[in-house]
């Protein structure tokens, strides 16, 4: 007997009935199974993608980064579906396990892999007890809308960048400055192979494209390793196996020095930034796919939405004691949407998953930054899409989008992208006589920034 059949039971439909809603949510628990299911197929990558960054930062290890991925995506998406009653899945975010990695490597911050981790632990604490308040929508209205969407489009173009840099499409020039890496490459060329099918999977509203361009990358580059003699990705000896200990990772956030002057900025700036996008990408996804599933009306309010950011921010304070980056809302929830979902069920179904998936970590540690790199790339693609949101016919926020996009790329820090962003829309809001309108954060953030782009 299947385990629809099993959960279809009287008295274990009663209790799904009771916890989910799920026929008054017009759903199935077929539905919600299946939904599930393939929803956590569709972001697995995260899997492979989290250890393969945060796995190259000195004093991470990769296999205690992958048992923090799997238990705090599993605790997060079982919250979600429990308590927010939403479709929707949570895992460490793309876009800011590339960040993080980023600022790290080019020196950005001052700050060590624990000391940062520690800011978004923080961070974390902060859209928590936001979440819980009245405050929330204080925020979400201080922050214009073109601005969130800077912010998110410049993210997007700085994770397919360092996509692009991480599988050799793109590599350093002294001349320059970057060029196109070489083509004939097998790598590059497996890159360029799993971005174009996912470029089709797109094209064809394939909601699959990130799960299948990593796919792709993985058979490719096994099929090269077989008949070229690469070694990109060496055959694990076992498929399965105990979950790895998160020895020294786990609470490292807790072991730091005292900051100096110099860090505590760096660490009010990791703070700021991983709440800002957090918090707000969260949201969006959260309001996109309640709105797809028919949970938000017209009206646009959005139910039990303290319980669905609760699990966001809860899921990133789980995440960062355990040892990786913030857990945010994946947009690949959206597909539990398209399937039919309605309720938490399915985000619980996805939750189990995570947890089974501790004992493939076999499987999952033959992939590298290289094999991922197509998979980063994709998300940026969507994530850009913002960038037609944007009103550009408003002087100050072209400035602000423009200043936020080209110094998040340029400098190669989303910090420094932020910064002059909101520094920008601050100053052009005043000259053009419309400083009434900035809410006071703006103007508090800024003053910040600039304190911050002096001391560096």
């Amino acid at each position: 007997m299947n385990l629809a059949a099993i959960l279809k039971r009287p008295g274990h439909a009663n209790v799904l009935e009771n916890t989910f809603k799920i026929t008054e949510r017009n759903s199935t628990i077929g539905t919600e199974l299946y939904a599930g299911f393939i929803t956590f197929l569709a972001m697995s990558y995260i899997l492979a993608v989290n250890p393969a960054i945060l796995g190259d930062i000195p004093g991470m290890d990769r296999g205690a980064v992958f048992t923090a991925t799997a238990i705090a995506a599993g605790i997060a998406t079982l919250i979600m579906g429990l308590f927010g009653n939403y479709p929707v899945m949570l895992a460490p975010g793309m876009s800011m396990n590339g960040f993080f990695k980023g600022v790290l490597f080019s020196g950005s911050v001052a700050l060590l892999w624990h000391e940062a981790l520690f800011g978004i632990f923080l961070s974390g604490i902060i859209y928590l007890i936001f979440s819980m308040t009245k405050i929330r929508k204080t925020m979400i209205e201080s922050i214009p809308e073109d601005l969130k969407l800077a912010i998110t489009v410049s993210l997007g173009l700085f994770i397919a960048f360092l996509g692009l840099k991480n599988a050799g499409i793109i590599v350093s020039n002294p001349i320059i400055l970057v060029s196109m890496g070489q083509v004939t490459d097998p790598q590059v060329m497996i890159a360029y192979i799993s971005i174009f099918i996912a470029l089709g999977c797109m094209v064809r509203d394939i909601k699959l494209a990130t799960f299948i361009s990593f796919m792709a990358s993985i058979l490719l580059t096994i099929a090269a390793d077989m008949f070229l003699g690469t070694q990109y990705a060496p055959l694990p000896d076992q498929i399965m196996a105990m979950p790895p200990s998160m020895g020294d990772s786990f609470g490292a956030i807790f072991n730091f020095s005292f900051f100096t002057p110099e860090k505590l900025f760096d660490l009010l700036f990791i703070i700021i930034i991983f709440f800002i996008v957090d918090f707000f990408d969260g949201l969006s996804t959260i309001v996109g796919v309640g709105r797809d599933a028919g949970i938000i009306n017209k009206d646009g309010k959005v139910p039990n939405a303290r319980g669905a950011l609760v699990a966001d921010a809860g899921g990133t304070v789980i995440g960062t004691v355990l040892g990786t980056t913030s857990i945010t809302a994946f947009s690949e929830s959206g597909i539990a949407s398209s399937q039919g979902a309605k309720t938490g069920l399915a985000a619980v179904i996805a939750a189990a998953l995570f947890f089974a998936s501790l004992f493939f970590f076999p499987v999952f540690s033959m992939f590298s930054t290289a094999i991922v790199a197509p998979a980063m790339i994709v998300v940026g693609i969507y994530m850009v899409g913002r960038l037609g949101d944007i009103k550009w016919e408003k002087k100050e926020s072209r400035i602000a989008a423009f200043f936020t996009i080209m110094f998040t790329i340029l400098s190669f820090s989303p910090a420094n992208g932020m910064a002059m962003g909101f520094i920008s829309y601050a100053f052009a809001m005043v000259v053009a006589g419309k400083g009434r309108e900035v809410h006071p954060i703006i103007y508090g953030l800024s003053a910040i920034f600039i304190t911050y782009l002096v001391m560096m």
